[in-house]
């Protein structure tokens, strides 16, 4: 990394640090970006070049979390699909710290209709991103159902897994939380929705025999 780049990566976190700060203090809604740019002493062309938005500011970090897509991109082309993907998804965690102010910005997240609606497109925009990898890596179409359904299921561990980490007692690893899942996921047999020839037959016999 250049001079020029580790200096914008510096004042990229240290405007992040200082948002999260009044975000945490002040609220949200009652913290606008002109309050940030001046307590982070950078212009406020600066503060939107970094950032176009409040939503997006506070969001940054946990939009990390979910770029599984570009984590996988990242792997060696040889690599195992679940190795990749179980490697992808660690890294992915591991882009945020373990500590409890992330946390208490999601809770934060959580209470402010403005990032929380955000956060669903972010959330949708980056699961279709992850199918497209997926479907990149196997050499299918990305409508294939067996790329729809791994990036689903992908999706749907990070998701149990992030929740965990939230609820999870202080002190405690984001990688540690995210293997325990990962390990229970290959034992459950999950019940999958019967096919409609078969629902046909059961609502014809009002008994359910």
């Amino acid at each position: 990394m250049g001079l020029r780049e580790l200096k914008a990566a510096r004042t990229r976190t240290h405007i992040i640090d200082v948002a999260y700060e009044m975000f945490l203090a002040d609220g949200y809604d009652q913290t606008t970006m002109e309050q940030i740019a001046e307590r982070a002493e950078v212009g406020s062309s600066t503060l939107y070049r970094y950032f176009p938005s409040k939503e997006l500011l506070i969001l940054d970090q946990l939009s990390l979390t979910l770029d599984v897509g570009g984590a996988l991109r990242a792997r060696p082309e040889n690599e195992p699909l679940d190795v990749a993907l179980g490697m992808a998804l660690r890294q992915s965690f591991d882009s945020v710290d373990d500590d409890e102010r992330f946390a208490a910005i999601r809770r934060v997240i959580d209470v402010s209709p403005v990032p929380r609606a955000r956060l669903w497109d972010i959330v949708v925009g980056s699961r279709d991103d992850l199918a497209r990898a997926i479907a990149e890596r196997l050499g299918r179409a990305e409508d294939d159902l067996l790329v729809l359904m791994t990036a689903a299921t992908t999706y749907t561990i990070l998701e149990i897994a992030g929740e965990r980490i939230w609820t999870a007692d202080a002190g405690r690893s984001h990688l540690d939380t995210l293997d325990e899942v990962l390990a229970a996921v290959p034992g459950i047999e999950p019940v999958l929705p019967a096919p409609l020839s078969v629902l046909t037959s059961v609502s014809s016999d009002p008994s359910g025999r």
